[in-house]
């Protein structure tokens, strides 16, 4: 259900984002090919997985580089723990990933906002392993046992749709919704993983998900 709320609040926050853009002009500036902003970012939805998915931290930055406010080059860092407690058995994970790619912005009156589509490609490397692992023999007792640690690597690649705007002078706000489609590693017959970094669920081979990010436009190219 708490996952359910999230999703109606990135929903609205969309809309609410995206109205005031498509009352505008579409006739482009012609200007010549330059470097016209680079942003340093922070994921803060990251945050919400205290109150959704309090077993996990995770953290994320970014770095994009805007060329003539219409093509970002973008490099995405992040790190991922994991610490579920249950009954039987105590699981640990952490591990870094990383995202290159580019963005399209369709926006043409107000450059220096954001609406458009991206393409990533996005590659983690991670370890896991589990503790007290409680197995119950009845009349004999219970035998409790452990897990070596087990290194893992994965591949996907992600499309976005998002918005960012500016909420004061060289500050933005931006909201993505993502699809991301798994196409090599994360999978172990014997000890499969619960989380993969950056991708999320690690029994899927497709997962769905939003970024909430707060960046700041390094003062550059910019009257």
């Amino acid at each position: 259900m708490m996952a359910i709320y999230k999703y109606i609040f990135s929903l609205v926050t969309f809309f609410i984002l995206v109205t005031p853009l498509f009352s505008q002009d579409t006739e482009p500036e012609k200007e010549p090919w330059k470097i016209t902003g680079i942003k340093a970012g922070m994921d803060i939805g990251r945050f919400s997985s205290y109150l959704f998915k309090p077993e996990q931290t995770s953290y994320a930055g970014s770095i994009d580089i805007g060329f003539n406010n219409k093509y970002y080059a973008v490099f995405e860092y992040g790190y991922s723990e994991i610490n579920l407690e249950k009954d039987t058995y105590n699981y640990y994970s952490n591990g870094t990933f990383w995202k290159v790619g580019l963005d399209y912005n369709m926006l043409k009156k107000y450059p220096t906002d954001f609406l458009g589509v991206g393409f990533r490609f996005a590659q983690t490397s991670f370890e896991h392993f589990a503790d007290d692992i409680t197995i119950s023999y009845g009349h004999w007792g219970n035998y409790t046992t452990s897990t070596p640690v087990v290194s893992h690597n994965a591949i996907w690649l992600e499309a976005s749709l998002g918005v960012k705007g500016e909420l004061f002078k060289n500050v933005y706000f931006g909201w993505s919704a993502l699809i991301k489609v798994r196409v090599n590693g994360g999978k172990d017959s014997v000890f499969q993983p619960y989380d993969i970094p950056g991708f999320g669920n690690a029994a899927n081979t497709i997962n769905l998900g939003a970024n909430y990010f707060i960046y700041y436009q390094i003062p550059f190219n910019r009257k």
